[in-house]
């Protein structure tokens, strides 16, 4: 599998899109389709044709994307790998364009780097440990967090409303401090991951994570997905 992903676009425009920029002469920006420079230098290099294959859903955008973790989740745990392109990952040979604004289109590396080899799945579990070693819940405002590498939930009380990856945890919350999160007294845990954990390792086990709550729930965290997150300054009280 080279790809899943979800849209609220029509899909005809999206997919054409997508067909466009990977059959494009130059590798594509990686707007307006993340996928497309992956699924590009897949092509360049080995010379792959790609089918799509597609299902509608009436779902909000919260629950379609959650959907598109558990999808990717179910095929990691099967297949014991992610697909070519989610998640990050990168053929090994080509270093990847970054957005359109910035001018810088990826190419060919004259020394190849190594390929990142894809985490196991984390199996499900009825709590939300996930088979991970996670911190006590502490208070959002009062942690003393670690600058490493990390997955985090933030939690009202026993519910958990939000999860996220970073690769120096200090620095996220105390952006984190700042946003309203629906309570007044938001908790945290976390997971320290191996130093110089690469993102694509973060990314998928934090996909895992919010799949497993999909699966357990119906739904993703309560504040997962929403990219308007009001700050305490702005919230109507």
């Amino acid at each position: 599998m080279a790809y899943i992903g979800q849209t609220g676009r029509n899909l005809r425009e999206r997919l054409s899109d997508l067909r466009r920029n990977t059959l494009a002469i130059e590798m594509p920006f990686n707007d307006p389709h993340t996928a497309a420079p992956s699924l590009w230098a897949w092509r360049d290099a080995e010379g792959y044709e790609y089918e799509c294959s597609a299902f509608a859903s009436n779902a909000d955008v919260q629950h379609r994307q959650a959907l598109e973790c558990w999808l990717l989740w179910q095929y990691r745990l099967g297949t014991g790998e992610s697909t070519l392109c989610n998640h990050g990952h990168f053929h090994p040979h080509y270093v990847k364009s970054r957005d359109r604004k910035t001018g810088f289109r990826g190419r060919r590396l004259e020394v190849p780097g190594g390929p990142i080899q894809s985490t196991p799945g984390l199996k499900h579990s009825d709590d939300v440990s996930m088979g991970l070693d996670w911190s006590d819940w502490q208070q959002l405002d009062e942690l003393a967090a670690p600058n490493s590498p990390v997955v985090y939930q933030i939690a009202e009380g026993t519910r958990v409303i939000y999860i996220g990856e970073s690769s120096g945890l200090r620095s996220r919350l105390n952006a984190h401090t700042r946003t309203y999160w629906g309570c007044d007294r938001p908790l945290v845990s976390f997971c320290v991951l191996p130093p110089n954990t690469p993102k694509q390792h973060r990314h998928e086990i934090e996909n895992d994570l919010i799949a497993g709550h999909y699966h357990s729930h119906g739904s993703p965290p309560a504040m997962q997905f929403r990219n308007a997150k009001v700050t305490r300054d702005q919230r109507v009280v």
